[in-house]
Order: C-alpha cells, then sequence, then structure tokens
C-alpha cells in the first residue's frame, strides 16, 4: 500500500494544481485574456429605424461600472470559483479531508450545472480537489490500520 506520507504530498499537490487553475479560471473570467462574452441587441425605435448594438463583456466589467450584457454573472461566478479553490486548497494543505470533500462536490455541481457556460472553467480545480481528498481518505485509512507515516 502506498504510506501515508506520500499521499499526504500527493494531496498537497493536487490542492496546489487546483488553486494554480482556479486562480487562471477566475482571472479568465474576469476579462484578464480578453472578453469573456458578447452580446448584440436589436431594437425598432418608434420611427421605425432598426438599432443594433453589440458590446463583449468580461467579470472586470461590472467593477468599473460598465455593467453591460453578463458582466455581473461573470463577476459573480469567478468570485465563487476563487473562493472554491481557496478554501478547497487550504483544507487539503491541512489534511481536513470531509472539507476537501465538501468543496469538490460543489465544484461537481457547479461543473455539470453550469457545463454550457461556466461549468469548464470549474472542471480542473474540481479534478483536482477530487484527486486530493481521495489521498486524503487513502491516507486517514492507512493510519487507521495502524501503519504509521513511514508506510510501516
Amino acid at each position: 500500500m502506498v504510506p501515508s506520507r506520500s499521499l499526504r504530498r500527493l494531496a498537497s499537490g493536487a490542492a496546489a494544481v487546483a488553486v494554480a487553475t482556479g486562480a487562471y479560471g477566475f482571472l479568465a473570467m474576469m476579462g484578464a485574456f480578453g472578453p469573456v462574452s458578447c452580446w448584440t441587441s436589436r431594437s425598432a425605435s418608434s420611427t421605425g429605424e432598426a438599432t443594433t448594438s453589440r458590446g463583449c463583456t468580461a467579470g472586470v466589467d461590472y467593477l468599473l461600472g460598465g455593467a453591460g450584457g453578463n458582466a455581473p454573472v461573470l463577476f459573480f461566478w469567478a468570485i465563487v470559483l476563487l473562493s472554491l479553490v481557496a478554501l478547497g486548497g487550504v483544507a487539503a494543505w491541512r489534511g481536513r479531508r470531509y472539507l476537501t470533500w465538501t468543496t469538490a462536490a460543489v465544484g461537481v455541481a457547479v461543473s455539470v450545472v453550469g457545463m454550457m457556460s461556466v461549468g469548464w472553467y470549474f472542471v480542473l480545480p474540481t479534478l483536482s480537489l477530487l484527486v486530493a481528498a481521495a489521498a486524503l481518505t487513502l491516507a486517514e485509512r492507512g493510519a487507521a490500520e495502524g501503519r504509521d507515516l513511514a508506510g510501516t
């Protein structure tokens, strides 16, 4: 069986990957790499003239006051992602397996429900948190069976 120390290192490494990919997803939704959502609006005036408006937004537009399109939604989910990976990462680093499982479960739910929109930003961090939670669980079970940290 794999030593508990190795499993705890695996959990810490997976938590680091979750935080890194979550931070990337946060930056992407906030617009650090370009616009996230583009929209088109068509309207007709009372004289019958058609007007078309187009724009692209990101989460940071909500903070800057130009909250058109999906900016508030992107900002909200960016904050949820950042909070989730921060909480899950700290939980995994400190060996809190139940809290790590909880953050992974929330990530799975958001990934599945939001698959056609923001869910893709949650997939890699969630998979990493699942690996961390599984490693912590296996390490805990190994410790309960009487193996010490050296794996003997």
